[in-house]
């Protein structure tokens, strides 16, 4: 399935020598993706977590691929929508003890309705979480993966939420896009 391999460097600390190892893997790309009835996430199952967890539209980038087209890409195959505009918000490290690639996350508002083209390997229900909704699944942990919890506390904080004495909190009635 996946053509990852670990990589094994030796590492030197404060006089201590060690083998350090770490997977290769792809670069990722995600989407948050607006409509007006809330943010569109997909929920499926992840074995390493042994259920199903709601996350961002996303995926690994095919071999030349630009991090935008992979973005329209897994958009489109995942959950039907189609992006007019992708803007880019963040290009982070996941993990860095665990591998070196990178999550490029996107933003789009008002993508297109359309037909789904997962691969062999997903089973997908698309679901519009509403914005008041956002807070909940950060705070329960049921969009907890690292993607997709940065994308949805930059939609949050777009809106005018913010974290106050452990609860997410709406602080205006803020309602411009990303």
């Amino acid at each position: 399935m996946l053509r990852n391999r670990i990589r094994r460097v030796p590492v030197t600390v404060r006089g201590t020598h060690y083998i350090h190892e770490y997977l290769v893997l792809p670069d990722v790309c995600a989407v948050v993706a607006e409509t007006p009835k809330g943010v569109v996430l997909v929920e499926q199952y992840r074995p390493a977590l042994g259920r199903r967890i709601l996350e961002l539209p996303a995926g690994r980038l095919h071999r030349g691929e630009e991090p935008v087209q992979g973005a329209r890409r897994e958009l489109q195959e995942e959950t039907g929508y189609r992006a007019r505009d992708l803007r880019l918000l963040s290009r982070f490290y996941p993990s860095v003890g665990l591998s070196r690639h990178k999550v490029h996350l996107y933003y789009t508002v008002n993508p297109t309705p359309g037909e789904t083209h997962w691969d062999a390997t997903e089973e997908i229900v698309v679901k519009i979480i509403p914005a008041a909704e956002v807070p909940n699944l950060l705070v329960e942990g049921r969009a907890a993966d690292a993607k997709t919890h940065l994308g949805l506390v930059y939609f949050l904080n777009s809106r005018g939420w913010v974290f106050k004495r452990g609860r997410w909190r709406p602080e205006s009635n803020n309602s411009a896009p990303l």
